[in-house]
C-alpha cells in the first residue's frame, strides 16, 4: 500500500474507532455456543490400499515441513487431506446457505470457494459455492482495514484496490481470493443455533482443482494467530472431540465443537508453550501396555526453537522423533500376534487384520505429557487400510532436522481436547464424542 493510502487508512481507522464497536466486544456475540462437527465417512477413493496409506503419510510429512518453517517464515497454510478431514457445518449469509469446512487448528485463514471461482475445488458444485451478491449481509473488507497489511497472507492488492488473501500449501496447491464480512450461523446437534455477524473470511477465486476432498468447500481456521476465528471474537476457551471414523456403525459420526463458556475443560491439563501460531505442548515419554519405553525425555523437548508437540486436526498421522518411533515399533511387533504386511517402498508398520483384530491384538498406549497422562485406545492407535484387510500404525518418524512432533487427528479420536487461552492450558480427557450434545 502506497504512502498516500497509508495516510488515508490512518484517518479511516481513527474515525472507525469512534463509529464502530471493536470486534469481539459486540453485544451480539454470545458468551458461548455449540457447533456441529463430523467426519464424512471412510471413502475408498484411493486404490490400492498402499496408495491410500501413502497419501496420508505424504500429507503428514507436508504438514511437518510447514511446521518446521513456522518460526522463520510467514505461515503459508497447510495441506488438506481427503481421508481424515473433520468438518464443521455452518450457514453463511442472509438468506443462509449451508457449507462444510475443514476444521484446522494449524491454519488461521477461514475461506471457502466463491461462486465466481476461476480455478475451483470442484466445478460441479459451483451452484453451492459462496455468492456475496445474493447475501444481504455480505460486505467486502476495505483495503484500508487494519487487517490488510503488507506482511501477511492477508493484504491490499494495489492493482485492484481490494483486500485479498493468498495461501500456498506445501503440496503445491493453493487458495486465493477476496476478503469478506458476512453473517455465520452455527448449528448444533440438538438443532439449536447461534448467529455471529461480520465474520471475516476469504472467498476463493483461485483453488487447486482436484487437490481437496469433494465434501469440503473450504477451511475453518482455528490457530492461535490473531486472524483466526478464535481471535476474531475473543473466545478464551474452546473444545472439541473428534468422532471415531472407523466406528460409525456403532456410534454417531457427529459431535459438537464448543466455544466460550460452553467449552468443556475436563480432565487433567498441560501447559501450552508460547507460540504465536500453533498450540504447542510438552511430550515427555510413551508407554505401551503400561510399560514406559526407555527414551531420553530430551528428544521431545522444545529447545532453541526445536521440539515440542503441535496439536493439529489437519494432520492425520502422529509424528514423533526417530528414536521414539523405532522404540514403539520394536515394542509393538512382538506384542501383536498378526501376520505383518510389508508394502513396496515403505517401512511403515502394518499387519493383516481388521477392526475386530485391533481390539483383540493391539495394545493400548499412553502419551506422557507434562502433568497429563493420556490413554490411547487400540482403535485410535491404528487405522484400517482402504481394502479393509490390513491395519497400520497411525504414527511415523519425523526424520532429521525437524523442529516439531505432531499430535495428529487419528490419535485424537474420542478425546475431549479443550484449549484455555487465558490460562495457557490444554485439557485432555477420553470420552465418547457423540455424548457432546
Amino acid at each position: 500500500m502506497g504512502s498516500a493510502k497509508k495516510f488515508l487508512w490512518l484517518i479511516f481507522a481513527l474515525m472507525s474507532s469512534f463509529l464502530e464497536p471493536s470486534l469481539g466486544k459486540s453485544p451480539n456475540v454470545p458468551s458461548g455456543f455449540k457447533a456441529k462437527i463430523y467426519h464424512p465417512g471412510y471413502y475408498p477413493q484411493l486404490s490400492p490400499a498402499h496408495d491410500h496409506f501413502q497419501a496420508m503419510i505424504n500429507h503428514s510429512i507436508n504438514r511437518l515441513h510447514h511446521f518446521n518453517n513456522a518460526l522463520t517464515e510467514e505461515p503459508i497454510g497447510l495441506v488438506l487431506s481427503g481421508d481424515m478431514d473433520y468438518i464443521i457445518e455452518l450457514d453463511i449469509g442472509k438468506p443462509p446457505r449451508t457449507y462444510h469446512l475443514n476444521i484446522d487448528t494449524g491454519s488461521h485463514v477461514t475461506w471457502l470457494q466463491h461462486k465466481d471461482c476461476i480455478t475451483c475445488i470442484d466445478k460441479t458444485k459451483i451452484a453451492a459455492s459462496y455468492d456475496d451478491k445474493i447475501s444481504s449481509t455480505a460486505k467486502e473488507i476495505s483495503c484500508y482495514d487494519e487487517e490488510c497489511d503488507e506482511n501477511n497472507s492477508i493484504q491490499c492488492d494495489d492493482y485492484s484496490d481490494r483486500c485479498t488473501y493468498t495461501i500456498n500449501y506445501m503440496d503445491g496447491s493453493n487458495s486465493s481470493g477476496i476478503m469478506y464480512l458476512d453473517q455465520f450461523t452455527f448449528l448444533s446437534i440438538d438443532e439449536s443455533y447461534v448467529v455471529l455477524e461480520s465474520v471475516r473470511f476469504g472467498g476463493a477465486f483461485y483453488c487447486s482443482e482436484g487437490k481437496f476432498h469433494h465434501d469440503i468447500q473450504g477451511v475453518f481456521g482455528l490457530s492461535r494467530n490473531r486472524r483466526s476465528f478464535i481471535s476474531q471474537y475473543g473466545f478464551q476457551q474452546f473444545s472439541y472431540c473428534l468422532p471415531d471414523y472407523k466406528n460409525m456403525a456403532e456410534q454417531s459420526p457427529y459431535s459438537n465443537m464448543l466455544f466460550g463458556t460452553e467449552a468443556q475443560l475436563a480432565g487433567n491439563s498441560t501447559a501450552m508453550l508460547p507460540h504465536q501460531e500453533y498450540y504447542v505442548i510438552s511430550l515427555n515419554g510413551i508407554s505401551v501396555r503400561g510399560i514406559r519405553l526407555e527414551l531420553d525425555p530430551s528428544i521431545f523437548k522444545l529447545s532453541n526453537g526445536r521440539g515440542g508437540t503441535v496439536i493439529d486436526t489437519g494432520t492425520p498421522i502422529t509424528v514423533i522423533p526417530n528414536e521414539a518411533y523405532n522404540k514403539v515399533v520394536e515394542t509393538l511387533v512382538p506384542m501383536i500376534k498378526l501376520p505383518r504386511v510389508f508394502y513396496r517402498n515403505s517401512d511403515k508398520l502394518c499387519f493383516n487384520g481388521g477392526l475386530k483384530d485391533m481390539d483383540k491384538h493391539v495394545p493400548d498406549m499412553t502419551l506422557h505429557f507434562e502433568g497429563l497422562d493420556l490413554h490411547i485406545i487400540p482403535r485410535s492407535l491404528f487405522f484400517v487400510s482402504t481394502d479393509k484387510v490390513n491395519i497400520c500404525l497411525a504414527m511415523q518418524p519425523m526424520g532429521y532436522n525437524r523442529k516439531y512432533n505432531i499430535f495428529g487427528a487419528i490419535l485424537q479420536q474420542n478425546i475431549n481436547i479443550a484449549f484455555d487461552l487465558k490460562e495457557n492450558k490444554i485439557f485432555m480427557s477420553p470420552m465418547t464424542c457423540a455424548s457432546l450434545i
